[in-house]
């Protein structure tokens, strides 16, 4: 008998017990295609990300900026949806309407069914009572959580963050229908662009003339109609970048690697600095939305796809940003229902914190091991993860969703 030492032994025996685990992760990844291409280090990027809106959950002061990550999720997630309406009408000449509402489905709502169903047991046996926790589940599955935030946040508290998947979900129903009308009146131009950016700022200036007459918080921050700019956005440069391929203009191609360094260090300040310890300030609502998230977070996006080998694409390609950027849509979906099961029993803020955060990368995996991969095999010949990602060109590039999460 070999005689192994004590680390060695048991980093044998995890190794071998967590084989199957590791093999069902690994189908359910190669089961994935990504329809617009795939890079690596936009996984990273909303991986670690993800990280940062869990600690923020957790205790606001730890990294105020995330609240930025929010208006970045909701452009990518348009850049990503737009990005596959421009690719239908390439190769369609029309919007397939039957295979996008398939694939939102399939995508987002197996991973929440099983949240709601295990939360709604744990309540049950552990957590009573159980009627009000089956009524926010309903509240949840009718995706109005976002404006039924607004009237009586107290209601869903325990599944408060389903709020943004509410308004990707409105999105999904109301944008394709808009955008195919769009197209048909602009045509896929610069008219369209402009077209798009009209719609941002009529929902800029409603928000500000919400702000200016005394409309709370919590009507300004879930709503679809005062968020919407964020997703306006992202629709925006979709359309940029299919009129703008790389090579059109080379000093563009140029810039984009160049802009590496001074995002990543913007980024890292902000999520520390955004707010002082007092709290939100009002000029988010005004301007810091669209300033501070939103448009620095398409050139972070952008820089992303359009180049490779910068400082940030270390960063997010590595092997453990790229893993949970694989699973973050079910972090997501764990992490509040986990933070406050937790936070019943008196837990201080680092306790949940370190047993929180843990659990949900968990029960995450589960998820996307044994439930999500059946759901990310699509019938389409798209192209499929590869080990080494290269950059995307034209609208087959849009950057793939950040939130609720894609692929396809």
């Amino acid at each position: 008998m070999v005689y192994l030492p004590p680390v060695q032994a048991l980093s044998r025996i995890a190794r071998v017990s967590t084989a199957p685990l590791r093999e069902a992760v690994g189908e359910a990844f190669r089961a994935q295609v990504y329809p617009l291409g795939y890079v690596a280090a936009l996984d990273g990027m909303r991986g670690l990300m993800t990280l940062g809106v869990v600690a923020a959950h957790v205790t606001y002061r730890t990294v105020p900026g995330t609240v930025l990550y929010i208006d970045l999720f909701f452009a990518a997630s348009a850049y990503y949806i737009t990005g596959l309406l421009l690719r239908d009408i390439d190769k369609l000449g029309r919007i397939d309407f039957y295979q996008f509402y398939q694939r939102r489905f399939a995508r987002i709502v197996p991973p929440l069914l099983l949240m709601l169903a295990a939360y709604l047991l744990f309540t049950w046996l552990l957590r009573p009572p159980f009627l009000p926790a089956l009524g926010r589940t309903a509240i949840v599955l009718s995706y109005i959580s976002n404006y039924w935030y607004v009237f009586d946040q107290k209601t869903i508290e325990d599944l408060g963050h389903t709020w943004t998947l509410s308004a990707e979900e409105q999105f999904y129903v109301l944008w394709p229908l808009s955008f195919a009308w769009l197209v048909r009146r602009f045509g896929v131009s610069w008219r369209l662009v402009v077209a798009i950016c009209a719609i941002a700022a009529a929902i800029w200036a409603w928000r500000v003339s919400l702000v200016l007459g005394g409309a709370h918080w919590t009507r300004l921050y879930t709503a679809l109609d005062t968020r919407a700019d964020a997703l306006m956005g992202g629709c925006a440069m979709a359309v940029i970048l299919k009129l703008v391929p790389p090579g059109v203009y080379p000093s563009l191609d140029r810039l984009w690697p160049k802009l590496a360094w001074p995002l990543l260090i913007y980024w890292t300040t902000i999520t520390f600095v955004f707010w002082s310890f007092e709290g939100p300030s009002y000029n988010y609502y005004y301007f810091g939305s669209m300033l501070c998230g939103v448009i620095p977070g398409t050139l972070a996006l952008t820089m992303l796809i359009r180049s490779r080998g910068t400082i940030c694409h270390r960063i997010f390609e590595r092997p453990e940003a790229v893993f949970l950027g694989r699973i973050f849509y079910g972090i997501y979906l764990w992490h509040l229902p986990i933070l406050n099961f937790l936070d019943s029993y008196g837990l201080s803020w680092s306790h949940r914190l370190l047993i929180g955060l843990p659990l949900s990368i968990l029960a995450a995996t589960l998820s996307y091991a044994y439930l999500e991969r059946h759901f990310l095999r699509q019938r389409s010949q798209a192209p499929r993860p590869q080990s080494s990602p290269a950059p995307m060109t034209g609208v087959a590039t849009a950057p793939g969703s950040l939130f609720p999460g894609e692929p396809a």
